[in-house]
């Protein structure tokens, strides 16, 4: 029996997976490449891959390692208090999460491509904007602008372009696209620090709106494509998959046919699905919060400001060591025992960070920090596409991204209001210890899921 027979032999929405016709529409392969694929000798998913990291590292803008670099300046010209930045940062971000998951759709609807090719115009010209803030609600209007198409949207879209392309070497092209998020963390804030001291805040973000563009427009417009199929390739790069044993057509299996193909309603009745949410969404907001009080927390330490670079070279340097292996390791290892070691990684960093009282306790946390977030991303990252099938990734994730981004605005709020109202950072440190601590148990049920109920199709 083929397999399409197969799957028509049972509902195909009571295993989460696409439908046979949906699949031999995502299977036609007549597409012929253009002149650009044609000049590339090798597959072109690892064209896709820098491209992606270098969208990756365009978001650096409108994450709070980069905009942590502002606050001051923001306080001084505006005449803001530290809570009024903080307020304007927390609510501007919260609001910015929300559309993750229509953004998410349209992608799905429209393709990466233009999708991304908007968000990256709306994303350059919103750091223009960041340049003529007057106030405190423009700079609540700013910090949603580049939170919601910098930190959410773009960095939805990066991601999920590599997802398209690979399936079974997807852990390792993970990490390495995963790479641009250590190289970002170490160069931007030295290239931002730099054009601030030379041209000033305001003229620095109108280079980087400009960069911005510049960067990313030009890849988008020549080399980006959205998926395999449309140039006529197959994912990973393989030239073609063997027939069903017992098939007399002998035509070659669709590639997604025997994956679940989950809808956003499918997904959202799965156990994995909220436990990836919990896992990356505490991971922001507690990274963000240890982030963004840093350099005050390391004064409150006996330690100066120019004590923080240290964490943030041996953050970036761990990262990157950890999510390259951590990508192999999810190619060959069952990923939710990867989250839960990333999980466990996340939970001793918060205690090293509680204990730092010299240079060398502020290097260890960064060397553990960024290689717990290393491993538990790479697991994270790669669970996506392998447990829920590409047809809705989009949606799927931009609904995740509701949450990583939410989380990333209440961290900090959460870890200053604690420390005003507890005598200091201490409790709510070991708050954070528990939840990884606890999301280290739920993650070792993160499997892969499998539907057998009716599901709601939104």
């Amino acid at each position: 029996m083929s397999t399409v027979a197969k799957l028509e032999s049972k509902p195909p929405q009571q295993e989460g997976i696409i439908k046979p016709a949906e699949a031999k529409s995502e299977s036609t392969h007549a597409a012929k490449p253009d002149w650009v694929v044609r000049a590339i000798p090798f597959f072109y998913g690892w064209m896709i891959l820098p491209i992606s990291m270098v969208a990756q590292f365009a978001t650096s803008p409108g994450q709070t390692y980069g905009v942590s670099l502002f606050n001051t300046h923001f306080s001084r010209d505006l005449a803001l208090s530290p809570l009024d930045v903080s307020f304007a940062y927390m609510w501007g971000t919260i609001i910015a999460s929300l559309p993750m998951s229509l953004i998410g759709g349209i992608a799905d609807r429209f393709g990466l491509r233009s999708s991304m090719t908007i968000v990256v115009l709306i994303f350059g010209g919103s750091c223009l904007f960041m340049s003529q803030v007057s106030g405190v609600w423009t700079l609540f209007l700013g910090f949603l602008l580049i939170r919601m198409f910098g930190q959410g949207a773009l960095t939805l879209l990066a991601t999920t372009s590599v997802d398209m392309w690979f399936r079974q070497r997807l852990g390792f092209a993970v990490g390495i696209r995963n790479l641009s998020m250590p190289i970002a963390l170490a160069l931007f804030p030295l290239m931002s620090e730099s054009l601030i001291e030379n041209i000033g805040w305001r003229m620095t973000y109108v280079v980087l709106g400009i960069g911005v563009c510049g960067l990313m427009l030009p890849l988008l417009f020549v080399f980006f494509r959205n998926k395999p199929e449309d140039i006529g390739q197959l994912p990973d790069g393989v030239k073609s998959l063997p027939a069903e044993p017992g098939d007399l057509d002998q035509k070659p299996v669709d590639p997604d046919l025997h994956l679940p193909q989950f809808t956003m309603g499918e997904a959202l009745l799965t156990r994995s699905y909220w436990i990836l949410v919990a896992l990356m969404s505490c991971w922001a907001m507690i990274a963000t919060a240890l982030t963004f009080v840093m350099v005050r927390f390391l004064e409150s330490r006996g330690l100066s400001e120019d004590e923080a670079p240290v964490i943030f070279l041996c953050t970036a340097l761990t990262m990157a060591i950890c999510q390259f292996i951590g990508g192999w390791l999810a190619d060959h290892v069952r990923l939710h025992w990867l989250m839960a070691a990333g999980a466990v990684g996340l939970a001793m960093s918060v205690i090293c960070y509680a204990n730092i009282n010299s240079v060398y306790g502020a290097a260890l946390f960064g060397l553990v920090f960024g290689a717990a977030q290393g491993v538990a991303v790479s697991g994270a990252s790669s669970a996506w596409a392998r447990y829920f099938g590409r047809a809705h990734l989009g949606k799927i994730k931009g609904s995740s991204m509701t949450w990583i981004v939410a989380g990333s605005a209440a961290g900090p709020y959460l870890l200053n209001l604690g420390a005003a109202n507890l005598g200091g950072y201490e409790p709510v440190l070991w708050l954070f210890t528990a939840i990884f601590a606890s999301l280290a148990v739920a993650c070792m049920f993160c499997t892969p899921p499998r539907v057998k109920y009716p599901q709601p199709e939104f």
